[in-house]
């Protein structure tokens, strides 16, 4: 057992030399450590959202699962948020703090996933996210798509960002003012998608299926719905090294030798260090839907 100092709260570290990546040899301390530090540049995008925990307390080489509940044995300083479902009510862990994030790193929870919407508008969703997800290791497709997709969101009026997703392809991110319901975000989500599927057909495709994709990229539009989360930027993917989810900026993606597990654990610091957020103040280009909506039904009726 060892002992995490985090501002005014002390976390127990259990196992702290447990490997959770075994072939990389990263511990849970590596990964305890890993959120501590880089709470400050995390926690904006985390804050007052209800959050799903992927943990792996076997690590990596073993099953994980997700929990969306807070156990009954969190600490009462940590924030919950209760929100009905169809049977009862989930008690959903919201990460306001650096000690949370620590706390919940101890349970060999690597991955955090909010929701789109904040505890005190939760109807209402303040990004929008595109997933581009591959079928094959053709990440240079992955590249080029995205900055077609960025220029459908410019020629939209929107302003987007883009996140290597530490997995397999890369998240655009459209900030919103909490102007529409997740209904209405939704419908424009997957109706920017139908406009960029028929765009390139043969390399981008709407398909849910993963056997009918065939090798095109799906765009995974169906995140924007209420209760859906996407990876948080700056998360630990359950991958051997320790990738990240990481902001970047759009030059980034014209490089062809950019990979979507480019940043790790063990690169990240000196890349923080020397560069910052690159999506600090995301929030100030928070955006209505209105008017970009009338230029999408105008674009959706010339069939493009």
């Amino acid at each position: 057992m060892a002992q995490v100092k985090v501002g005014s709260k002390i976390v127990d570290v259990s196992n702290p030399d447990k490997l959770l990546f075994p072939k990389s040899k990263i511990s849970k301390n590596d990964l305890v450590m890993y959120y501590k530090d880089i709470a400050d540049i995390m926690l904006p995008y985390l804050k007052n959202r209800p959050i799903s925990m992927q943990r792996f307390p076997d690590g990596i080489a073993h099953e994980g699962f997700y929990q969306k509940d807070a156990a009954e044995y969190f600490p009462a300083w940590i924030k919950r948020k209760k929100i009905p479902k169809t049977d009862g009510v989930v008690n959903y862990v919201v990460i306001n703090n650096a000690a949370t994030l620590v706390y919940l790193a101890n349970l060999s929870c690597i991955t955090i996933h909010p929701w789109m919407s904040r505890i005190d508008k939760l109807d209402y969703p303040d990004r929008l996210v595109i997933d581009l997800d591959p079928s094959t290791n053709d990440f240079n497709l992955v590249r080029t798509s995205a900055l077609r997709l960025k220029q459908l969101f410019e020629d939209l009026g929107l302003t987007c960002f883009v996140m290597t997703t530490g997995s397999r392809g890369l998240h655009i991110w459209v900030p919103l003012k909490r102007l529409h319901a997740f209904e209405y975000v939704k419908q424009f989500a997957h109706d920017v998608a139908r406009v960029f599927e028929k765009l390139d057909p043969k390399n981008l495709t709407l398909e849910i299926r993963k056997n009918k994709r065939k090798k095109r990229i799906f765009i995974d539009w169906l995140r924007n719905m209420p209760g859906a989360t996407s990876v948080s930027p700056y998360s630990v993917r359950p991958k051997e090294k320790g990738p990240i989810a990481m902001p970047i900026a759009w030059k980034e993606v014209e490089d062809a030798t950019l990979t979507p597990q480019r940043y790790t654990i063990e690169n990240i610091r000196t890349v923080i260090k020397k560069r910052g957020d690159v999506w600090k103040g995301i929030m100030s280009h928070a955006q209505s839907l209105t008017k970009a909506r009338l230029r999408l039904n105008a674009l959706l009726k010339s069939n493009v």
